[in-house]
C-alpha cells in the first residue's frame, strides 16, 4: 500500500495527507423512523452517501472504495459496531466515524443516537449510545494515528462532555477523548482548544450542535445543513489556503457560515492539534504561500429559521378566518426580510391581495400597515405607496370608529419611519373623534387614540386626551341618569290631574305632596320635584290672612323634602336648590309653633341633598352641609335625630368625594363627624359613622401618599387603631378600605420610595388576612394586581425586585378564592408580567409556564402561552417551540410560532 502522500510546501514544511491505504471510513445514515414522532429524515442518507463518495474522490482524499462503508436506514446497532470495529482494527493513520439522523438524550444528558425503532420517550431503547461507540472507537483504534467522529444529530455536542456552548475545559476534553493522559489543552487564537503536538497523534469530534440545541435541514434540501456545509466545504475548497486545507481550516469555514445564519454553533474538540495535522486537497484556485481567502459567498437563512418559518407559515394557511391567516404572514414576512428577501416579498404580496378582498377597514389597514411595514427596508417608495393607499381608504370609510382605529393603527405604523405623518395621522383621528355627534362615541374615540404609542414622547398629550375622554363619559352617564330621572309615572300623572280639579288650595298641596311621596323617587325623581314645586306654588296662593291653613301645607311640603327632591339632586341640583330656596322663604315668612319643625325639615333635606352631590360636585356638597348648620333652629324641631344622622353620614360621604383634591379638607370632615356622633344618643349611628371616618381616613392617606407620605402614614395608622376599637361585628368592615388604602398607597409611592411601598403591601396583607372571606377575595386580588403593576413598572430598571412582586403576586393569587373568570384574568395579568421577566431571564420560563397551566379559560391561556414564547424565543427557541406545541389555539400557536421563526433568524 502507498504511504502518505506529501501535497505542498507551506511555510516552510510538507503538509501531508492521511494516507488512503491504511485509513477507514464508516458513515451512517438514518432517514426513516418507525416512531410518529420522530420525523423522516431522507437528508441523513443522501448526506452520509455524499460525504462517503468525496471522501473517495482522489481530487479530495482518495479512500479505496472498499475502505468506505455506508450504513442506511435498516441498519442494526449490531451491524454499526461490527462495522466500526472492523474498521478500526484496520486503520493504522486516520478512522472517520460519521452519524446523521436523529439524537435523543436521557434523564441523565447521556447520548442516544437513533436508529429506525428508537423510541424518544425511551431513549434506551433502539438507539446507540454514544458512549459504547467511542469507547470502541479507542479500543479497536488504539494504532490509529487519528480517529475523527463527527456527528449531525440533535444534541451532539453532549458528546463533547460540555454542559454549555462554550469552549470545553480540560476536563470535558478529557471526557470526550477519553485520553486522560494526553488531553492537556490550552486555548488557540481562534477560539479552538488545542493541545501541545505529540507526533501528530490525536483524536478529534465534530458536533453539528451544543448540548441543548437542535440540529436542522433546511426544507427541501439533500442533506442536513451541518453535513451540507461540510459537503460544499469539500467539493468547492477554500480559496487562498494552498494545495492542502486541514480538517482544522474545513470545520472553520462550517462554523462561520452556520454561525453567520445563527445556526446552532457546532462545537469541535481536538486533541494533540490533530485537526491542524488531518488535511484533504484543496479544489480551490490557490497559489503557494497565498493566505487570504476569498469572502464567502451569502450563506442564506439558516436551516433552524426555515424550519421554524415553515411550521409557522403552515399554522398560518391552516387559520379558518383570512384576517388571521394574513396577519400572521405578514409576521413571518417581517421575521424573514432580513434573510430571504425573496420570500418576504412573496408573503408580502399575498397579503396585499387578501387584504384588498376585506371589507373591514380596520382590518384592511391592519394588513396594509403589516404590509408597508415589511416593505419598508425592501422597497421604500412601495411601501409609502401602502401607505398612502392604507390612508387614503380609512379615510373614505363612513364608519366614525374604524375611521378612528384606523388612523390610530397607522400612525402606530409609521411612527418611526415618519414622526410628523404620524402625528398627523393622530391629529386627524382626534378632531374626527371630537367631531362625532354622540358623546359617547368621541369618549371611546379619544380613550382608544390615548394608547397610541406615538404619545410614549408626548404624554401631556394622551392625559389632555384621557381628561377629555373622562370628561365625556361622566356627561355621558349623567345623561343617562337624566333620561331615566324624567320617566313619568302615568299612575301619578293621572291622580294629579285629578287634584288639580279641586279649588281647596290646602288640601290640594297636601294631596300633590301625598302623590309625591307615593312615587318610587329612585325611579321618577323629576316627576316628584314637579309635584313639590307646584305644591310650594299653590302655598303661596294661600293668603297669610290664613295662617293655620297655609301653616299646614306648609308642614306637609317640608316633612316630604327631605325624601322626596335628594335624588333629584344628581341630575337637576339647580332646580332642586331653587326650590328649597323659595320654600326656606315661606317658611322664615311664617313665624309660628312649627317654624322649628319646618326648618329642621330643610336642614335635613339639604343634608341629603349634599350626600347626593358628594361624589359628581363634593366642593358645592360642603356648601350645602354648611347650609344647613346655619338654619338648624336650637333645639331643632322633632325630627332633629333624623337631621343629625343626615348631618354626620353627609361630612363622611362628601368627605370620600373630596379625598382625590382635598385629601386635609377629608380628614377635617371625618374627625367633624365623629364629634357630632359622640354627642347623639344612638350607639348604631354613633359605630356607623365609626366605620365610615375609618374609611375616609384611610382614603385621605391613600391619596396624600404621593406627597405627604409621612403625613399619609399617619392616617394610615390612624384608620387601622379606630378599626380595631370597632364592635368585632363591624371591625371586619371598617378593615377592608384600610387594606385597599394602603394597597394604593403603595403603588402611589413604587417609583419614589419602593421599601416603604413594600412596607405598605405587607401590611395590607396583614389586614386582609383577618377579614371575612368575601372582603379577603376582594382586597387580596387588588393587592395582586397592585403588586403585578408595580412589577410591570420596575421590570426594566430592577428586573429582580420585579421577579419578587411576581413571585408574591402568584403566591397571593393561588391561595385567594376568586370566581373563575377573575382568577383566570388575574393569572393572564401575572403571566404577561413573568413573560417580561422571561424576557430577561430565560431560566424564569418554566415557573411561568406553570401559571399559565392553571389557567383554566382554552383562549387566555393560548395568549398567555403565546406571550411566554415571544419572551423565551430570541434566548431559548428550542423551549420555545415546545411551549408553542401545546398551544391549542391555531390563531395563538401561528403567532408563537412565527416569533421562534424571528428568532432563529
Amino acid at each position: 500500500m502507498p504511504g502518505n502522500v506529501p501535497a505542498a510546501t507551506a511555510k516552510g514544511r510538507q503538509v501531508v495527507l492521511p494516507d488512503p491505504g491504511r485509513s477507514r471510513a464508516v458513515l451512517v445514515g438514518i432517514g426513516d423512523y418507525a416512531h410518529a414522532d420522530l420525523a423522516a429524515m431522507p437528508a441523513a442518507v443522501t448526506g452520509a452517501d455524499r460525504l462517503a463518495r468525496l471522501l473517495r474522490e482522489p481530487s479530495i482524499w482518495g479512500l479505496p472504495h472498499e475502505y468506505v462503508t455506508v450504513l442506511g436506514t435498516d441498519t442494526t446497532q449490531e451491524r454499526i459496531l461490527t462495522a466500526v470495529r472492523d474498521a478500526a482494527l484496520a486503520t493504522e493513520d486516520t478512522l472517520v466515524v460519521y452519524f446523521a439522523g436523529h439524537g435523543l438524550r436521557d434523564p441523565g444528558e447521556r447520548l442516544h443516537l437513533a436508529l429506525v425503532d428508537a423510541d424518544p420517550d425511551y431513549p434506551q431503547i433502539g438507539t446507540l449510545p454514544y458512549r459504547q461507540l467511542r469507547d470502541l472507537i479507542r479500543q479497536a483504534g488504539h494504532r490509529a494515528k487519528h480517529r475523527v467522529t463527527v456527528l449531525d444529530c440533535c444534541y451532539s455536542g453532549i458528546a463533547g462532555g460540555m454542559s454549555h456552548a462554550t469552549a470545553p475545559t480540560r476536563d470535558d476534553l478529557a471526557t470526550a477523548l477519553d485520553e486522560h493522559g494526553h488531553a492537556h489543552a490550552t486555548d488557540g487564537d481562534d477560539g479552538v482548544r488545542h493541545g501541545p503536538d505529540e507526533d501528530g497523534y490525536g483524536d478529534c469530534v465534530l458536533t453539528s450542535a451544543p448540548p441543548q440545541s437542535r440540529s436542522f435541514v433546511r426544507p427541501g434540501a439533500s442533506f442536513p445543513e451541518f453535513t451540507g456545509e461540510l459537503i460544499a466545504t469539500l467539493e468547492a475548497g477554500i480559496t487562498g489556503v494552498g494545495p492542502a486545507i486541514s480538517l482544522e481550516h474545513v470545520w472553520h469555514r462550517v462554523r462561520n457560515r452556520m454561525r453567520d445564519r445563527e445556526s446552532p454553533e457546532p462545537q469541535l474538540f481536538a486533541q494533540n492539534n490533530a485537526t491542524r495535522h488531518i488535511h484533504f486537497l484543496n479544489r480551490a484556485p490557490h497559489r503557494d504561500g497565498e493566505h487570504g481567502a476569498a469572502p464567502d459567498p451569502d450563506p442564506g437563512p439558516s436551516a433552524a429559521h426555515l424550519a421554524a418559518r415553515d411550521a409557522a407559515e403552515h399554522a398560518a394557511r391552516a387559520l379558518p378566518d383570512v384576517f388571521h391567516s394574513m396577519s400572521v404572514l405578514a409576521e413571518i414576512a417581517a421575521a424573514t426580510v432580513s434573510v430571504d428577501p425573496g420570500k418576504a416579498r412573496q408573503l408580502v404580496d399575498e397579503v396585499l391581495q387578501a387584504s384588498h378582498e376585506i371589507t373591514d377597514p380596520d382590518q384592511r389597514a391592519r394588513l396594509l400597515t403589516s404590509a408597508a411595514t415589511c416593505l419598508a427596508s425592501l422597497d421604500r417608495p412601495g411601501a409609502r405607496h401602502l401607505v398612502d393607499e392604507a390612508e387614503e381608504f380609512i379615510l373614505g370609510t363612513t364608519d366614525p370608529a374604524s375611521l378612528i382605529g384606523g388612523l390610530a393603527i397607522l400612525a402606530d405604523a409609521v411612527a418611526a419611519t415618519d414622526r410628523d405623518r404620524a402625528t398627523w395621522l393622530l391629529e386627524k383621528a382626534e378632531e374626527t373623534a371630537q367631531n362625532l355627534p354622540d358623546k359617547q362615541d368621541q369618549a371611546i374615540g379619544l380613550s382608544i387614540l390615548s394608547y397610541s404609542r406615538l404619545l410614549d414622547d408626548a404624554p401631556e398629550w394622551r392625559r389632555r386626551l384621557k381628561d377629555t375622554s373622562e370628561h365625556l363619559e361622566r356627561a355621558v352617564k349623567q345623561g343617562k341618569l337624566f333620561d331615566e330621572a324624567s320617566r313619568k309615572s302615568p299612575e301619578g300623572s293621572r291622580r294629579a290631574d285629578e287634584v288639580r280639579a279641586t279649588p281647596d288650595t290646602r288640601w290640594k298641596v297636601v294631596e300633590l305632596v301625598k302623590i309625591a311621596e307615593n312615587l318610587n323617587c329612585w325611579e321618577h325623581p323629576h316627576q316628584a320635584v314637579e309635584l313639590m314645586e307646584e305644591a310650594e306654588q299653590t302655598v303661596r296662593k294661600i293668603g297669610l290672612h290664613e295662617r293655620d291653613e297655609r301653616g299646614e301645607a306648609l308642614s306637609a311640603l317640608t316633612r316630604a323634602l327631605p325624601l322626596c327632591v335628594h335624588q333629584a339632586a344628581r341630575t337637576i341640583p339647580d332646580r332642586v336648590g331653587d326650590l328649597i330656596a323659595k320654600v326656606r322663604h315661606a317658611v322664615n315668612d311664617l313665624a309660628d309653633h312649627a317654624q322649628a319643625d319646618r326648618l329642621t325639615d330643610l336642614a335635613w333635606t339639604l343634608a341629603n341633598i349634599a350626600q347626593s352631590l358628594a361624589e359628581t360636585d363634593p366642593r358645592r356638597a360642603v356648601e350645602l352641609i354648611r347650609e344647613a348648620q346655619s338654619i338648624t333652629p336650637q333645639p331643632p324641631g322633632g325630627r332633629g335625630p333624623f337631621l343629625h344622622h343626615a348631618v354626620v353620614q353627609a361630612l363622611t360621604s362628601v368627605g370620600l368625594g373630596l379625598a382625590p383634591f382635598d385629601a386635609e379638607q377629608t380628614v377635617a370632615l371625618a374627625h367633624e363627624a365623629r364629634d357630632i356622633a359622640r354627642t347623639l344618643d344612638d350607639d348604631l349611628v354613633r359605630v356607623h359613622t365609626e366605620v365610615a371616618a375609618v374609611r375616609a381616613l384611610a382614603l385621605a392617606g391613600q391619596h396624600l401618599a404621593r406627597t405627604g407620605l409621612n403625613r399619609a402614614e399617619d392616617l394610615l395608622r390612624e384608620s387601622e387603631s379606630l378599626a380595631r376599637r370597632l364592635p368585632e361585628s363591624e371591625r371586619a368592615q371598617a378593615m377592608a378600605p384600610v387594606s385597599r388604602a394602603l394597597t394604593e398607597a403603595g403603588k402611589a409611592i413604587a417609583g419614589t420610595d419602593p421599601d416603604r411601598m413594600d412596607t405598605f403591601f405587607q401590611q395590607s396583607e396583614r389586614l386582609a388576612r383577618d377579614l371575612s372571606e368575601e372582603d379577603r377575595s376582594y382586597c387580596l386580588p387588588l393587592l395582586a394586581h397592585a403588586l403585578i403593576d408595580t412589577g410591570n413598572a420596575q421590570v426594566d430598571s430592577d428586573p429582580d425586585r420585579a421577579t419578587v412582586y411576581a413571585r408574591e403576586a402568584e403566591r397571593i393569587v393561588r391561595q385567594t378564592p376568586e370566581d373563575e373568570q377573575r382568577r383566570n384574568l388575574r393569572l393572564l395579568q401575572l403571566m404577561r408580567l413573568q413573560a417580561e421577566i422571561v424576557e430577561r431571564t430565560p431560566a424564569y420560563a418554566d415557573r411561568a409556564r406553570r401559571t399559565a397551566e392553571r389557567i383554566t379559560d382554552d383562549v387566555f391561556k393560548a395568549v398567555a402561552l403565546k406571550d411566554l414564547v415571544v419572551a423565551l424565543a430570541p434566548a431559548d427557541t428550542e423551549h420555545a417551540e415546545r411551549i408553542a406545541q401545546d398551544i391549542t389555539d391555531a390563531r395563538w400557536q401561528a403567532h408563537a410560532l412565527a416569533s421562534i421563526a424571528k428568532a432563529r433568524l
